[in-house]
């Protein structure tokens, strides 16, 4: 929403305001009626008042265009929030950015020494020389407390750039690695076997 809109949003703010005050002091009879019908009258006869009401009219109008013009060209062009988009020779494809995540938690699982893997996917799309879609992914990892930790970072990270080059065609996704938590208690999600 640009500046002008926001300042006759402002605006007209205000006036509900004062309209919402009005016929709350009217409602508890804060004035006797024949007072404010005369002044209503009055006000209705003044050249200003005419004035003032035709230019907040005008406003109000170019608002109400402007917003349904402008607000449905930008929604037409807002991509599609929970997809990623790679464009390849035939045209686009949109992945699911949940189906991206779970690629990446199990690649990450499947590194000896990592119990659970939580990730994030975002994308940018560039212009230009290089173009494309780009990622970056940050994990939360539970690893095992016996791990080296900073062994298995490294390995998680290169398995999770092969699965998405493999499988995604993407070079260079940044992976930012954060352990959560060292821990050997099993899984929820597995089952233990006596």
């Amino acid at each position: 929403m640009g500046i002008i809109n926001r300042f006759l949003l402002f605006i007209y703010a205000g006036v509900a305001l004062l309209v919402a005050l009005f016929i709350i002091a009217f409602a508890f009879k804060a004035f006797p009626e024949h007072v404010v019908f005369n002044e209503i009258g009055f006000l209705l006869h003044q050249p200003e008042t005419l004035k003032v009401a035709g230019v907040f009219a005008l406003f109000s109008v170019y608002f109400l265009l402007y917003a349904f013009f402008v607000g449905e060209k930008k929604k037409a062009e807002a991509p599609v929030v929970d997809d990623v988009v790679i464009k390849t020779e035939t045209g686009e494809v949109h992945i699911a950015r949940t189906a991206i995540e779970s690629l990446v938690d199990r690649e990450a699982t499947s590194i000896g020494g990592v119990r659970e893997s939580i990730s994030k996917v975002t994308a940018s799309y560039g212009e230009g020389k290089e173009g494309g879609t780009k990622l970056s992914l940050k994990l939360s990892l539970v690893l095992l407390a016996n791990a080296n930790v900073p062994k298995v970072s490294d390995e998680v990270t290169k398995a999770v750039k092969s699965r998405i080059f493999d499988s995604l065609g993407i070079q260079d996704a940044p992976v930012a690695v954060s352990v959560s938590e060292l821990n050997n208690a099993p899984a929820e999600n597995q089952k233990r076997v006596h």
